[in-house]
């Protein structure tokens, strides 16, 4: 899937995907790959993601679909929103192009 494709499906509005690109300008490649292998090892992060995908998902959604503590879900979120790939909006979650992009590129199996 190709940068193109991503965007056409991202959820966020203009004024999210400003603030989207503002804190994404200054990422440090190799610091972010290390980062994100590490934060994506865990299968309920892996999990999450699949879930929010190309859509919108409340919290409730989330807490409903999931078996974990509502802290845990939490935590879990926050983790992929420190890589940029969910951002926590006044409509719902929703995946940035990161996120798509690492679920049609690179997603981990397991």
């Amino acid at each position: 899937m190709d940068m193109k494709e991503i965007l056409s499906k991202c959820q966020l509005t203009e004024e999210e995907m400003k603030q989207f690109l503002q804190l994404t300008k200054n990422i440090d490649p190799k610091e972010d790959h290390r980062r994100a292998y590490r934060t994506m090892m865990n299968q309920t992060r892996r999990e999450l993601l699949k879930f929010i995908g190309v859509n919108i998902k409340t919290f409730e959604q989330m807490k409903n679909n999931f078996q974990v503590e509502e802290d845990q879900i939490r935590y879990h979120l926050s983790m992929l929103e420190q890589l940029f790939y969910v951002m926590n909006t006044e409509s719902g979650w929703k995946a940035t192009p990161r996120g798509i992009g690492f679920l049609n590129n690179a997603l981990m199996e397991g």
